[in-house]
């Protein structure tokens, strides 16, 4: 048992190293990020969802609060990043956006009050994906921003942020609607078509899909 605890919580370190096939300073810092985000979001959601309970059923508060909230401060210093630099096209950045939210999914596993290991091994592999890739999604925005002109920016990141929150909302609710073996499938396949679906747009030649811009 102790055994397949641990396991859970290497996993998304080892899933990270293998995905970016190295480990640097760089992928640390925004990991350890990811530990330090979960600290605001998981003290400020509780006081938003008290705030919204008189308005809106808790279910949905659910639904809607915690992936605003965690979306944003996952992605927050790699929005810094791109605010800062005026053309932002490091494909990097996407992989540091993976590694905020992988980071950010450890601590979420480490609070996990569970009923056995193996639940335990499965959310870990489940949110580590989910985590890493919707705020990937944001990171992969940045990338496509620098293709643009500077006053597109704020539309894109909102557009790409927007899509990262209804992701998660989506993850969220299949969590609520599925049960027992579906639930379990469901929180699996979900994230991995998530990732594959990521990687193929991410393998694509910005240089060349952006190209029209040049008149190249």
């Amino acid at each position: 048992m102790d055994l397949v605890l641990v396991a859970a919580y290497l996993l998304p370190f080892l899933f990270l190293a293998v995905f970016i096939g190295r480990i640097n300073t760089r992928f640390v810092l925004f990991v350890i990020w990811g530990f330090i985000a979960a600290v605001p979001a998981y003290l400020l959601e509780p006081v938003l969802f008290s705030a919204a309970q008189n308005d809106i059923p808790v279910a949905l508060a659910s639904l809607t609060i915690s992936p605003l909230v965690e979306e944003f401060f996952k992605a927050l210093p790699i929005l810094i990043i791109a605010l800062v630099v005026q053309r932002q096209q490091d494909r990097d950045i996407f992989l540091y956006a993976m590694a905020s939210g992988i980071g950010f999914a450890i601590i979420e596993t480490g609070l996990l009050v569970s009923p056995g290991p193996l639940v335990v091994l499965i959310h870990s592999f489940s949110t580590a994906l989910m985590h890493g890739c919707t705020c990937g999604i944001v990171g992969y925005g940045i990338v496509i921003s620098g293709h643009f002109d500077r006053r597109a920016f704020p539309a894109l990141i909102f557009g790409f942020f927007t899509l990262a929150v209804t992701v998660h909302a989506i993850y969220n609710t299949l969590g609520t609607v599925f049960f027992g073996l579906a639930g379990i499938c469901t929180d699996l396949i979900f994230p991995v078509i998530l990732f594959f679906a990521l990687v193929a747009c991410y393998n694509l030649d910005l240089a060349t899909l952006f190209s029209h811009r040049t008149g190249t």
